[in-house]
C-alpha cells in the first residue's frame, strides 16, 4: 500500500521543518511536470532535470539557483490533492527521509 498525504498536511510539514510561510508552484518543461514549495520571495523561471546533480532551478535572468528549495514534488509524487511519500521528494535539496515520513503519517 502506498502512504499517501493531503498537500495541504505537506505544506503544513514543510512550513514547520523550516519557520517559514511556503507558496505553490507548479511548473513544467518538456519532459516533466513539478510542483514546488517555495518561499514568497523566490523568483524560479524554470528548470532542468540534470542526470548527474538532480533539478537544476533558473531565476528569471537565467541564473542557477543556489538556495535550497523548500520542496520538490515530481510529477509522478503528486495525485490531484494527494502526495505519494517517496525518496523522489526533496526537501531542503534532501530526500525525504524515514523519520518525515513517519511524522507525516501520524
Amino acid at each position: 500500500m502506498k502512504e499517501t498525504v493531503s498537500l495541504r498536511e505537506l505544506k503544513a510539514y514543510v512550513e514547520k521543518k523550516t519557520s517559514k510561510k511556503t507558496i505553490l508552484k507548479v511548473m513544467w518543461n518538456d519532459q516533466e511536470k513539478i510542483t514546488l514549495l517555495i518561499t514568497p520571495n523566490m523568483k524560479i523561471n524554470s528548470f532542468i532535470l540534470d542526470e548527474k546533480e538532480g533539478y537544476v532551478f533558473y531565476d528569471l535572468e537565467g541564473k542557477p539557483i543556489q538556495q535550497s528549495i523548500p520542496c520538490v514534488l515530481p510529477e509522478a509524487a503528486v495525485h490531484g490533492a494527494k502526495v505519494t511519500l517517496t525518496k523522489q521528494i526533496k526537501m531542503m535539496n534532501q530526500a525525504l527521509s524515514k523519520e518525515d515520513m513517519a511524522e507525516l503519517l501520524q
